[in-house]
């Protein structure tokens, strides 16, 4: 999957996967209230912590984030690595999964590019 996106032209962006609350939740806009914060969902280190709560990471959207805040547009890239999600109410699941999560930010990009992309990828997959 990497490499067809690297033919793609997109670049790939790794980064931690011990993340602080605000780059997991809340640069992604989840409220204080959101299900994905619950303690069944999400494997906090410390919870409650004067200084903020620290998690392993639930998604790879903190690496865009970073990326973001890093990087002024253009920006073509893929975040992959592991996340962590407590969904231990279904045997079919396992705490431990891999994602990759595409950015491209740029001017004049469309949903005919997104559309476009998303066929190639799947047609060289």
């Amino acid at each position: 999957m990497v490499a067809i996106f690297k033919r793609l032209g997109f670049s790939v962006a790794e980064g931690p996967e011990i993340e602080d609350d605000w780059h997991n939740f809340g640069a992604m806009n989840l409220p204080e209230d959101h299900p994905a914060r619950d303690m069944q969902d999400t494997f906090f280190i410390t919870r409650g912590n004067p200084s903020g709560d620290v998690l392993l990471r639930t998604h790879t959207s903190p690496v865009q984030v970073r990326v973001m805040l890093d990087n002024p547009p253009p920006i073509r890239v893929i975040c992959r690595g592991k996340v962590y999600r407590n969904e231990a109410i279904s045997s079919r699941s396992y705490c431990v999964f891999h994602q990759l999560e595409g950015l491209y930010i740029d001017k004049n990009v469309s949903f005919a590019d997104l559309k476009a992309t998303i066929f190639s990828f799947a047609r060289q997959m």
